[in-house]
């Protein structure tokens, strides 16, 4: 378990955490078809997932993820953390390792 996670759970657990979207532990992180979590902070205008300044999670599939990066090119969005979901576990890894999702 990586420092940023234990963080996260500290953070739920203590009901500090000012991460907006999918908590560290929800049942998008154990769905067969998630590959990735991101977090994320919102920029410019309100999206979907939050106001300009938000913190946010989000577990994904590789289709979503895709469409976090097309967010990201547009400046919509800065992506902060970047894990891999492998077996339940996050295996986080800087921007210029961030791999393809499965099947690619």
């Amino acid at each position: 378990m990586s420092v940023f996670e234990l963080l996260a759970i500290a953070r739920e657990m203590a009901g500090a955490d000012y991460v907006k979207g999918d908590r560290i532990r929800c049942e998008k992180r154990y769905a067969p078809d998630t590959d990735h979590m991101l977090e994320f902070r919102i920029l410019g205008r309100q999206e979907p997932y939050g106001n300009p300044g938000d913190h946010c999670r989000l577990f994904l599939t590789g289709e979503g993820y895709r469409q976090m990066q097309e967010m990201e090119r547009q400046k919509k969005i800065r992506m902060i953390h970047y894990a891999r979901v492998r077996e339940k576990n996050l295996a986080y890894g800087p921007a210029a390792e961030r791999p393809a999702s499965r099947g690619e």
